[in-house]
C-alpha cells in the first residue's frame, strides 16, 4: 500500500440520494427504538391491554411500516458504502482493506461504549461484526452475492423451525406460559421502578447488563446477522451495477424494484404485524414460524420498496427540495444515532426525567417525530460551520490515522450544506 496519505471522500464525491436514505433510516429507527427507549414495547400483555384504541393503531402500525425496514435500509447502504471503500481500497494498492478493518474496528468500539455505558440496545457493534464477515464476501460476483441473499434469507426461517422443534420435544409442561396477571404487573412495576426512579449506577448494574445479555441472546436467536449480511450483500450489489451513481438508466429496474418490493412488503408485513399483536415471538410456535416466514419476506421487501421509492422521487426537481431536508442528518448518521439514544435516556430514565414506562405508543412516537426535526435543524445548521459530524469527525481521525480539518474558513450556505 502507498505510504501516501489517505483521506475521506471528499464532499463533491458524494451521492447525495445516500444521504437521504441514511437520514430516512435514521428516523424509523428512532420511532421503532422508542418502543425499547419507552418501555411500551416491553410490556406485558396484562398492562399493554390497557392500551388505547390509538396507542394499538400506532402499535400495528409501527410494526406494519417501521419494524426491522430501517434497520435493513441502513445495512443496505453500509453495504454500499462498503463496496465502494473496497473498490477505492484497490485502486490505492490495498488489497486487504486495511483502511475498512481499521474502521470497523473503532466503529466496534464505538457501539461497544455505547451499548455499555449509554443505551443496551445499540446496533452498531452488531454492524461492526458482521462488517468483518462481510469481509469474506468481497471477492464474489453479482450471481453468487444473490444466492447467499436467498440463503441467509432463509436461515432465520429454517432455525426458528428447529427451534420450536427442540421446544415440543424437550420443553418441560407449562414451559413458555405466561406469568398470571398479577405476577406481570409486579414484575412490570419492578422494572419501571427500576428505570424510572434509578440512578445511573443502579440502572447501570440492575438494568444495562441484563438487557445487553438478553439483547444478544435474542439478536442471535433471531439470527439477525444473517439479515444484516442479507442486506449488506444487496447494498453490494446496488454499487456494482451502478443504481445510484446512475440512477436515471436504472430506472425500469428501480421501478420493478418498487413494485414488487410494494406488493411483497405489504402482504409479508400484514402476516408479520397481525402475528405480533397475537404472540411474541418467543416461546417458539407454529404461529411463530408464520411470524417469521412474513418477516423474512415482507420486512426486506419494504425496505427496498422505501429505498427504491427515495431514488426515483429523488430524480424530480419538487421531490428533491424536499426530501434535501434529510440529507444533513444523513451526513451525521452516527452522531444522530447516539445522540437520540442520549436525549431518550435522559428523557426516561431515572437519572433524567425518568418516563419510562409511563409513556405509551401514540405519544411516544409522537416524542420521536419532535426529536428528529430538532436533529435536522441541528444537522442543518452544523454542518454549515463544520465538515463532519462531531463524532463522524472522531471516527474518521482514528481511522484515517492523522488529523482532519473540522471547520470550514467560511460558513457555507444552507444550500451548499445539503450537498
Amino acid at each position: 500500500m502507498s505510504n501516501s496519505q489517505v483521506d475521506p471522500i471528499s464532499l463533491s464525491d458524494r451521492i447525495e440520494v445516500i444521504d437521504v436514505l441514511r437520514g430516512f433510516a435514521i428516523l424509523g429507527i428512532l420511532i421503532g427504538n422508542m418502543q425499547w427507549f419507552s418501555g411500551y414495547g416491553m410490556m406485558p400483555p396484562a398492562v399493554a391491554a390497557l392500551d388505547s384504541t390509538a396507542d394499538d393503531v400506532v402499535k400495528f402500525f409501527v410494526h406494519f411500516l417501521i419494524e426491522g425496514k430501517f434497520y435493513s435500509i441502513f445495512s443496505f447502504l453500509f453495504g454500499f458504502g462498503f463496496a465502494l471503500q473496497i473498490a477505492k481500497s484497490e485502486e490505492r494498492g490495498d488489497p486487504k482493506a486495511s483502511l475498512f478493518k481499521r474502521r470497523l474496528f473503532w466503529l466496534l468500539v464505538i457501539g461497544l461504549l455505547h451499548g455499555l455505558f449509554i443505551w443496551a440496545g445499540d446496533i452498531l457493534s452488531v454492524y461492526a461484526i458482521s462488517g468483518f464477515i462481510l469481509l469474506l464476501f468481497r471477492r464474489k460476483s453479482g450471481a453468487s452475492m444473490l444466492k447467499w441473499v436467498v440463503g441467509f434469507w432463509a436461515a432465520p426461517v429454517l432455525v426458528y423451525m428447529l427451534l420450536y422443534a427442540a421446544f415440543l420435544a424437550f420443553a418441560p409442561p407449562g414451559a413458555g406460559t405466561p406469568p398470571d396477571v398479577e405476577r406481570q404487573i409486579s414484575q412490570w412495576g419492578d422494572a419501571v421502578n427500576t428505570v424510572a426512579n434509578g440512578g445511573y449506577w443502579e440502572i447501570f448494574t440492575g438494568y444495562n447488563l441484563q438487557y445487553i445479555i438478553g439483547r444478544y441472546i435474542g439478536l442471535f436467536a433471531e439470527m439477525r446477522w444473517t439479515k444484516l449480511l442479507a442486506m449488506f450483500l444487496l447494498g453490494c450489489y446496488a454499487y456494482r451495477g451502478g443504481f445510484f451513481q446512475k440512477p436515471r438508466e436504472h430506472r425500469p429496474f428501480i421501478r420493478k424494484v418498487l413494485i414488487y418490493g410494494l406488493v411483497f412488503g405489504a402482504i409479508g408485513n400484514a402476516v408479520l404485524a397481525w402475528t405480533m399483536t397475537i404472540q411474541p415471538p418467543f416461546p417458539p410456535s407454529a404461529l411463530g414460524i408464520l411470524g417469521t416466514v412474513g418477516y423474512v419476506v415482507g420486512v426486506p421487501s419494504l425496505a427496498l420498496f422505501y429505498i427504491a421509492a427515495g431514488t426515483l422521487l429523488w430524480q424530480t426537481d419538487a421531490w428533491r427540495r424536499l426530501l434535501a431536508i434529510l440529507a444533513p442528518v444523513g451526513r451525521m448518521a452516527l452522531t444522530n444515532y447516539i445522540l437520540q439514544s442520549v436525549i431518550c435516556v435522559l428523557l426516561f430514565y431515572g437519572y433524567g426525567f425518568g418516563l419510562f414506562g409511563s409513556v405509551r405508543a401514540a405519544a411516544a412516537t409522537a416524542i420521536a417525530f419532535g426529536i428528529f426535526l430538532f436533529q435536522i435543524a441541528f444537522s442543518t445548521v452544523w454542518l454549515k460551520f463544520f465538515r463532519y459530524g462531531p463524532l463522524e469527525w472522531i471516527w474518521r481521525q482514528l481511522t484515517y490515522r492523522h488529523r482532519l480539518a473540522l471547520r470550514f474558513k467560511t460558513p457555507r450556505s444552507t444550500a451548499e450544506s445539503a450537498h
